[in-house]
């Protein structure tokens, strides 16, 4: 008798649905963003991102070679990083720092102008492995993370060398980011010139891929089209944050024209968009359904001005992103669907009820 193989369903899979097809998609998403930090923050971007990218690739074969006691070549197709998740998430992690960070003093310069920084080449192999070993692989690898690995990583870096996390002030390829203090920090202009710029992306910025907006808007759409994220829970977030931001500038003193620029100041600068975007909608540490992604994006856009405008920090977006990926569990729990034809069973009378 021939042998039957049972399996659970589903049993035919497409290969379009796959965790490798999905996260090519988001690196193509992710290459207008690299593209205009390059022109506004010259070629440290790309040396940091390929830099990012290599390292959480690295560190995540390690330890699947580790983990599985077997280091042959032959095998690194079947390693957990060959999905390239692990890439995606060095992108993003070089997309949410400076292009050149200054902590040790070891970057090579000529005429006052960086051309490689050991500096930011260390801090990027510490990030990487705090994404990918702490917050990824030690919980079992991709979607048992229990936050998203870039932005806790990046909150890492940041508790780390905050001092470093300033404004970028590097000649990119054809323009140069305006230096000094970013919008949130200081600079707050509460001009339309100044929110162009911020559209634009011609603005010193702490983390070289949220500097401009139109790129962050192709990629989302993107996603959209290739139906890779919930094109809800950008929107959501934006939309409590604008919320957020009137009210909170109201209560800041704000009114007339500047209670509105400052407002949508707040919605364009940072990494509010590229947050929302690219981190808020990981599949493992966002809620299952969209009721539960209401209450998510409700205390992302909450937390995130709650910090920006009363706390010391001007940023609060990765902050915001990792509180409620930690909540998210608790989303799951109180919040999800009832399956086809539920009852409610009925409560057991008492013996006092039944005299």
């Amino acid at each position: 008798m021939d042998k039957l193989i049972v399996s659970s369903s589903p049993h035919i899979t497409s290969k379009s649905s796959s965790t490798r097809k999905i996260m090519l998609d988001v690196i193509i998403a992710l290459v207008p963003s690299i593209i205009c930090a390059t022109i506004f923050f010259g070629h440290s971007v790309i040396t940091n991102t390929l830099a990012c990218a290599f390292f959480c690739y690295l560190f995540e074969t390690l330890w699947w070679m580790s983990a599985n006691k077997n280091f042959s070549f032959k095998s690194l197709k079947d390693a957990s990083s060959s999905d390239l998740s692990c890439i995606v998430t060095g992108i993003i992690l070089a997309l949410n720092i400076p292009s050149v960070i200054s902590v040790w003093g070891l970057n090579l310069t000529v005429g006052g102008t960086v051309i490689f920084s050991f500096d930011t080449l260390i801090v990027c192999a510490i990030g990487s492995a705090v994404a990918i070993l702490l917050i990824k692989q030690l919980f079992g690898g991709i979607g048992k993370n229990f936050a998203n690995p870039a932005a806790t990583a990046r909150i890492f870096l940041f508790l780390c060398f905050g001092a470093s996390f300033s404004a970028t002030q590097t000649t990119g390829l054809f323009f140069q980011a305006s230096t000094g203090a970013t919008w949130l920090s200081g600079s707050g202009e509460t001009t339309l010139d100044a929110i162009w710029r911020l559209f634009v992306g011609n603005v010193g910025a702490s983390a070289v891929g949220e500097t401009c907006v139109i790129a962050i808007l192709i990629g989302y759409v993107y996603l959209c089209v290739k139906k890779v994220i919930d094109f809800r829970i950008p929107l959501m977030i934006v939309g409590w944050s604008a919320v957020f931001a009137l009210l909170f500038s109201l209560v800041k003193g704000y009114s007339g024209a500047d209670l509105w620029i400052n407002t949508l100041g707040h919605i364009l600068a940072g990494g509010l968009l590229f947050g929302a975007v690219f981190m808020a909608t990981d599949y493992s540490t966002s809620p299952n359904t969209f009721e539960g992604n209401c209450v998510y994006c409700f205390g992302i856009a909450l937390i995130t001005m709650l910090i920006r405008f009363f706390a010391t920090y001007p940023e609060g977006m990765s902050f915001a992103i990792v509180v409620l990926n930690i909540v998210t569990p608790i989303i799951n729990k109180y919040i999800y669907h009832k399956p086809f034809g539920y009852v409610k069973p009925k409560k057991e009378k008492t013996e006092k009820e039944t005299k």
